[in-house]
Formats: C-alpha cells, sequence, structure tokens
C-alpha cells in the first residue's frame, strides 16, 4: 500500500522518496510488528543488501547493538544495568525537519584534533569520522600539501563530489583516544548539509557495544578489545577515476601516492580499459605493480605504479 513520500536528505543532496505500507514485519527471526513504514530506494546498498534499517530500530526501545557478540538485544521494559558504559547526553534526537515523520537519530560528540563536533551516528556509513569541508578546512585537513587519497561520495540523495580521506593527529569519542585516525572531508561540491558537522561511522562504532537508554535520550557505549575486524580501506593508487562518455578520465590524484608520484595528473585518460576493467585494475593489493596506458596533454605514454598504503 502506498501511503505517500517522504523528502531524505543525505550525501548528494535531496531526495524524495515513496513511502510503503509493510504488513506483519518480523526482524531477526524475533521482534515482530504488525505493520512497518518503509521508503523505496533504487539501490546504494550494494550486491548482496537489500535494504537499511533506520535509526528507530535503536530509539524506539532500550536496545543493546552488542557488536563483540554480535547480537542485537531489546528490553521492553528497560535495560537493568549499564556498568562498564560511557553515557553520551542528549544522544536520542529528531531533527527538526523531519516532522514526527521518520525516527529519533543517535548523535554524539567526536573530537578531532582537540576539537568538538556534534556527530551523526550512522552505522550505515562505512568509514571512520567525516566532516564537511567547511571544518575540514579550518582544520587545516583539506590541504594540497597534506597527502590525501580522494574518494567519491553517494548517499541517498546521490552521488556527492570527490573528498578527501586524511589522517588527522588525533581523535575522542566515548571516552576513547584513537591516534592518527583517517578521516574523509567532504568536497565543497558535495550538497550534504544538515543539522550536524559530521558523521560518525562503522570503522569506528563497531569498536564499542552500544545501548541506547530512550527515556533519558542517551547512549551508552562500552569500548572492548575486539579490534580484528577493524580495517582502514582507501585506495592503494591514489586515484579516483570517472567515466566520460566512452572514455576513462582521471578526476582526482591524491598528494603523496604512488599515482602521484609516477605523474599520473587530473584529465589523463586512460587507454584500453572500459571503466570497471580500469577500476578493477587500481584496486588490487598492496604490493601489486600496475602498468596503465595514459593519455594526455603531453602525449601517450605508460605509467608503472606500485599499490602500497601511503598515509
Amino acid at each position: 500500500q502506498v501511503t505517500g513520500t517522504v523528502s531524505a536528505r543525505g550525501i548528494g543532496g535531496r531526495a524524495m522518496l515513496g513511502t510503503y505500507m509493510a504488513r506483519d514485519v518480523v526482524f531477526g527471526g524475533g521482534a515482530r510488528q504488525a505493520t512497518v513504514s518503509m521508503a523505496g530506494m533504487a539501490g546504494g546498498f550494494g550486491a548482496r543488501v537489500r535494504g537499511a534499517l533506520a535509526a528507530g530500530m535503536l530509539t524506539a526501545v532500550d536496545g543493546d547493538l552488542d557488536i563483540e557478540a554480535g547480537q542485537w538485544r531489546v528490553y521492553p521494559d528497560g535495560r537493568p544495568d549499564r556498568s562498564g558504559f560511557v553515557k553520551i547526553e542528549k544522544a536520542i534526537r529528531s531533527n527538526m525537519n523531519d516532522r514526527n515523520r521518520a525516527s529519533p537519530r543517535l548523535y554524539g560528540e567526536v573530537a578531532v584534533n582537540g576539537q568538538a563536533f556534534d556527530c551523526l551516528l550512522d552505522t550505515g556509513a562505512p568509514g571512520a569520522i567525516s566532516l564537511s569541508y567547511d571544518h575540514g578546512r579550518r582544520l587545516r585537513l583539506w590541504d594540497d600539501a597534506r597527502p590525501f587519497a580522494p574518494q567519491g561520495s553517494s548517499g541517498i540523495g546521490g552521488s556527492g563530489g570527490i573528498g578527501r580521506i586524511v589522517r588527522a593527529d588525533h581523535a575522542e569519542f566515548g571516552g576513547v583516544r584513537f591516534e592518527r585516525p583517517l578521516v574523509l572531508v567532504r568536497g565543497p561540491q558535495d550538497g550534504s548539509r544538515g543539522q550536524h558537522d559530521g558523521i560518525v561511522g562503522l570503522a569506528l562504532l563497531r569498536r564499542f557495544n552500544l545501548s541506547t537508554d530512550v527515556r533519558a535520550k542517551a547512549l551508552w557505549v562500552q569500548p572492548h578489545g575486539d579490534t580484528k575486524s577493524v580495517q582502514e580501506r582507501y585506495g592503494l593508487s591514489g586515484l579516483w577515476l570517472e567515466r566520460k562518455g566512452e572514455e576513462v578520465r582521471v578526476a582526482a590524484v591524491g598528494t603523496g601516492s604512488p599515482a602521484a608520484g609516477a605523474g599520473v595528473a587530473v584529465n589523463d585518460q586512460i587507454i584500453g580499459l572500459d571503466f570497471g576493467a580500469a577500476i578493477a585494475k587500481i584496486s588490487g593489493k598492496p604490493g601489486q605493480v600496475v602498468e596503465l596506458n595514459v593519455a594526455g596533454a603531453s602525449g601517450s605514454r605508460v605509467v608503472k605504479l606500485t599499490l602500497q598504503p601511503f598515509l
């Protein structure tokens, strides 16, 4: 049953999504609801994932997202004890523009290089920390002399601009200090603007067990020692490629990257490979040697670069 539309804002700008009423919905084989309102979104979840659960799964009733145990637990009568957790006040909030049509979301403060930011907590965001272009400039994280890996952004609102993954000096969240974390600074053309300074994503949140205290509008976090599955990820070539008609063009080259060292420049064309093959070729493992046929302002040439962590 079609129930209307909802305005959703994310990376890439704003989008209007159709809403539908689903009936007799069972989550995880244990939590059952008679009716659930769902928004329809075309793609954006990857090959194996068919959808995303809103923050209401955590903010409607007390519950634990126990990363360490791999469990989601619900406490309809309230969670009895949270010893060992750190409390984040005013974490459960509704966006002023939601008009009571969307679930309250989770927020928390993260300090990057000593400066505090009010961030949306989003387990659907794959990175650790992302900040707006303005905040990145203020922290001097967006600087052409600073090593960076280019990273495009896409989300509910479509495709955004090209941002930069850089290393900050340190960050603090939930009473834990992280040395030299990766931070994505979104590009100046990214249309994402909201009532928060940035996003704390899964790469950082998965270092904690999360527990919601709905009546107090608080979030409790508990750091744990299982960090084996936490991996830092960024493009090891330093290239960001885009499809221009039938051509594959270099849209960005990271400072200090293997591609920059090999002399690849923005607007160079990759010859002899379609877009998918070109992406696959630069997405290998550390130590892999990549050979590319490149055409640019100075003519055609063959460049070789070795994929490696450079941040």
